[in-house]
């Protein structure tokens, strides 16, 4: 084969092979539109990672941790070194200072020890204490400091199944705000193919002025309330932006909900309870905190035990220096100290007595919410059902009224009164379609996350 001809094969397999370039450009526009297209799901994701309440209570989690740590350093022995540079002429210390240097001669014919020469020391210190006994307290406070960790726990998750209640019921009202949108402006459709007839009829004569004019106000009406919907549509938006902590929500990228009628609720709402809710378990674990807290201050009364010692280095100078050492065992025990510990034994069985009334408060609260989670999402799924037949009438009424109107059977007043009941069923089966769906997300709240 030629190279003339080699070369025109490849010419030609180059000019015929699909434009990879243009698919991928394709590919790549069908993935931004689909990426374009936000739910539900990762509405609650992106908020359980940005949302400033969340990221707050990670931090107070931290916190409780450290404190925990804090709380165990009593049981480990606390270390320190010292050093220090000391010049006197103090009768006293410097004849501590010599001794300490192992220095003195009392045969010295100069010594005079209430009026010694100008003396310096260097001295080196390694100290440490070790409680041996307090009467229970260092442990009584690591198990409270271990219980609020559990409070700051449980408070995240409070936290996050609150923040996720927001976000679902947010995303869920910025839906209804735009279905409504579309419910306006059919209605507005609507209106506008009835005055085409009427105008059209007035021409010919067969109607009156005024129900043109009746439909020019209905007409300005729904265009008022497509304004409206409209400015809803976009505070819903930026109110779950909010929720979220960014603002990754558009109005044009939220994706639609299946449009499935519920026949019935998705769990038995009697089989829920608040037991496991995250608010619950809070209460009780700072109740049990609070509980240590007080038989802590009980045991102040109790005497102090504890181990010390030390190392000690001196010299005139940097160098030769002498050692000597010190250890031995303390005890102390207060006797009387102006009332302070009553008086504090006396705030923590207080600080204990709230503390168990919040956790019977909060019981009982929780019992009601889910209560009211209970009787409203069995409404709203019979509120469905009520109005999904009502907006069939409302459907099979416009249709019957505007052929009958078309036909000169009816005037224009019915036709009026079809036209608005149809945008009223629509506007509450839309509304309970997304109340119900709201409804759902507070039943798994009050439950604390089914």
């Amino acid at each position: 084969m030629t190279f003339q001809a080699v070369f025109l094969l490849l010419l030609l397999s180059f000019l015929f092979r699909p434009a990879a370039g243009a698919e991928a450009s394709d590919s790549g526009d069908t993935r931004a539109t689909r990426a374009s297209v936000i739910s539900i799901e990762e509405c609650v994701r992106a908020a359980l990672d940005m949302n400033p309440g969340i990221e707050a209570a990670s931090y107070r989690i931290r916190a409780a941790r450290a404190a925990h740590r804090k709380s165990r350093a009593t049981w480990y022995p606390h270390i320190s070194v010292s050093g220090g540079y000391e010049r006197t002429d103090n009768p006293a210390q410097a004849f501590m200072m010599t001794l300490n240097q192992r220095r003195l001669d009392l045969d010295d014919p100069n010594l005079d020890p209430s009026d010694p020469d100008h003396t310096q020391n260097i001295r080196f210190s390694l100290n440490t204490r070790y409680l041996l006994y307090d009467g229970g307290q260092t442990r009584l406070g690591e198990n409270a400091a271990r219980e609020r960790i559990e409070v700051s726990d449980h408070e995240l998750a409070a936290r996050r199944n609150e923040l996720v209640y927001e976000v679902r019921r947010g995303y869920y009202y910025a839906l209804r705000a735009r279905e409504m949108i579309d419910v306006y402006t059919q209605a507005k459709a609507q209106i506008e193919k009835s005055l085409e007839l009427a105008r059209n009829r007035f021409s010919e004569g067969t109607v009156l002025k005024t129900d043109v004019l009746n439909l020019e106000v209905q007409l300005a009406e729904a265009e008022e309330d497509l304004l409206q919907a409209e400015n809803a549509f976009r505070l819903a938006v930026a109110a779950l932006n909010t929720s979220i902590g960014s603002d990754i929500v558009a109005p044009d990228n939220l994706a639609s909900p299946a449009r499935q009628e519920p026949t019935r609720l998705p769990v038995d709402p009697e089989t829920l309870s608040v037991a496991e809710h995250p608010e619950l378990l809070r209460a009780a674990a700072n109740a049990r905190a609070a509980r240590l807290d007080a038989r802590s201050t009980r045991r102040a009364y109790r005497p102090g035990v504890e181990a010390f010692g030390s190392m000690d280095m001196d010299s005139r100078k940097a160098s030769s220096f002498e050692d000597s050492y010190r250890v031995g065992i303390t005890a102390e025990w207060d006797i009387f100290d102006g009332h302070a510990r009553s008086a504090a034994r006396s705030e923590a069985s207080a600080h204990r007595g709230e503390a168990l009334a919040v956790l019977k408060e909060t019981r009982k609260q929780l019992e009601l919410d889910l209560e009211d989670a209970r009787l409203k999402a069995q409404n709203a799924a019979k509120r469905v059902e009520v109005t999904r037949r009502a907006l069939d009438r409302a459907e099979e009424s416009l249709r019957t009224t505007r052929s009958l109107y078309e036909n000169e059977a009816v005037e224009m007043t019915a036709l009026l009164r079809a036209q608005t009941a149809m945008t009223r069923s629509t506007v509450r089966h839309q509304s309970a379609r997304f109340e119900y769906l709201e409804a759902l997300a507070n039943l798994d709240r009050t439950a604390g996350g089914m």
